[in-house]
């Protein structure tokens, strides 16, 4: 048995490998440990390392561990909470944040979770119940009082538009309200028909967001354009023969380009279908196996083989991801709709033989505005009209390319076309599916509890109705003056 300065030296040195992101490392320390399952520190941590690389139903055990070792305290009970929430266990989640409120009432994580669920949910009344409490607790929570506009827009009032121009003249660094400020700015002042203060506003608050995050979004940026492409290049002519019998249906597109609704109705029909939503899957996978491993570099470093065992050990590794969002593969078909799959799609139609791919596509005006107008922290592209560009450009040219080959079956959804003809757009997209059509589908507020975590909640719920583009009239003349030329 090992002594306690020991134990001691190897949970110091798990926690250095923690602090500098090695999380792996960190996890081989620490499950080698004998008292791994009776002491506090080494479950916490191995709960915490098993979140970084996306290992929920791990970590979702040790953090229970800890908490039986400790006892249960807000902090950690809402911490397992929002773990259970990654594998869509909802209920726990919802008895776990109540159980953090009946510690302390007043803890705001808690309150923005159960808002956050019941909205997805949704259940907005309750939703709108619980952002009313933070905003008592506290009354320049601006993120609290932007759902609360999106569900009422009683609450876009004078008085707030006058305490959130007060608190814009505040020196504020790295305040996340700031964000939330300008784009209740924007909205109050697109009501006011002040389209070019619009703008103004989202691409300031967008701006202000990401100057922080220069690092980061580079790095992403090089990673989608320049290192993604390199890799899929050198695994495309590898002769992988998947003996997979899973049925994803893969929904793909820019954000704000019809995912969401396209999803509703596929979830919606008589086939028992799984609805995934974003699990980002393929990006949890590529980042926790550490298979592009610098993303500084311009040219491309794996930790991966190209060839045969290589794809083999990626499906696994996929198919595990699945499994940790709380996605049985093995029984139906599910759907997957994370915006950045299209960046993947010759990877995932090798994995994936028994596939179905649709790809939606919007307005290129009306798709840019509708990212600028949405706050979208994990991608850190959307929040620089520079990138917005260059990502819609290569989501096209991508498109394109594909479409040429003619060796992936993709189904492309227009969803100016779709809105104007839900009723055969929707059979017309069953049948290269081969789900069973119903015309309740597009009835309003049919699925109308199913969870929805984008933020196309609310309008997805009501009835599909025709696209009218003519407001993109206001807009085209001011976004030229930012340098976008491209004719709609």
């Amino acid at each position: 048995m090992e002594n306690k300065d020991s134990i001691q030296t190897k949970i110091d040195e798990a926690l250095l490998n923690f602090k500098k992101a090695k999380y792996q490392i960190s996890i081989d320390i620490l499950e080698n440990l004998e008292e791994k399952d009776s002491n506090f520190l080494i479950c916490w941590y191995l709960g915490h390392s098993y979140f970084r690389i996306y290992n929920y139903l791990s970590s979702i055990q040790y953090i229970e561990k800890s908490i039986n070792l400790k006892g249960p305290d807000e902090l950690n009970q809402s911490f397992l909470a929002e773990v259970l929430l990654q594998s869509n266990q909802y209920e726990k989640a919802i008895k776990l944040f109540e159980k953090v409120l009946n510690i302390n009432e007043k803890n705001i994580n808690a309150l923005f979770n159960l808002g956050k669920i019941y909205l997805e949910i949704g259940k907005f009344k309750i939703a709108e119940k619980y952002y009313n409490k933070i905003i008592e607790e506290e009354p320049y929570n601006f993120n609290a009082f932007y759902e609360l506009i999106k569900l009422d827009k009683k609450y876009l009032s004078d008085i707030l538009i006058n305490n959130i121009k007060n608190f814009k003249t505040e020196d504020k660094k790295n305040d996340l309200n700031i964000i939330y400020a300008s784009l209740i700015l924007a909205e109050n002042e697109k009501n006011n028909k002040n389209y070019d203060k619009e703008l103004d506003n989202l691409i300031s608050g967008h701006s202000y967001f990401i100057q922080n995050k220069e690092k980061a979004s580079q790095q992403e940026f090089n990673y989608f354009t320049n290192l993604l492409p390199q890799f899929i290049n050198k695994i495309e002519d590898i002769n992988y023969k998947s003996k997979s019998k899973v049925h994803p249906i893969f929904i793909m597109g820019l954000p704000r380009s019809g995912t969401t609704m396209i999803e509703n109705l596929i979830s919606s029909s008589e086939n028992e279908i799984i609805k995934g939503d974003e699990t980002g899957v393929m990006g949890k996978v590529f980042f926790s196996k550490n298979i592009i491993s610098n993303y500084d570099d311009n040219n491309l470093n794996v930790n991966f083989d190209f060839d045969n065992n290589g794809l083999q050990n990626l499906e696994n590794s996929v198919l595990n991801q699945y499994k940790q969002a709380g996605i049985d593969t093995s029984k139906s078909s599910f759907t997957d709709k994370s915006l950045e799959n299209f960046l993947y799609i010759k990877i995932l139609s090798k994995i994936f033989p028994k596939a179905k791919f649709i790809y939606c596509k919007r307005n290129y005006f009306a798709n840019l505005l509708g990212i600028l107008k949405v706050f979208l922290p994990n991608l850190l592209w959307s929040h620089s009209l520079e990138k917005i560009i260059t990502f819609m450009e290569l989501y096209e040219n991508n498109l394109n390319e594909i479409t040429l080959e003619k060796k992936i079956d993709l189904k492309i959804v227009n969803l100016e076309n779709f809105s104007e003809n839900p009723l055969n757009s929707s059979k017309n997209l069953f049948n290269f599916l081969g789900i069973k059509w119903n015309k309740k589908i597009i009835d309003e507020n049919y699925n109308k509890t199913t969870i929805i975590k984008t933020v196309s909640n609310l309008q997805v719920r009501n009835k599909i109705t025709k696209h009218d583009l003519s407001y993109l009239e206001n807009y085209i003349p001011l976004l030229k003056k930012y340098g976008i030329k491209k004719l709609s």
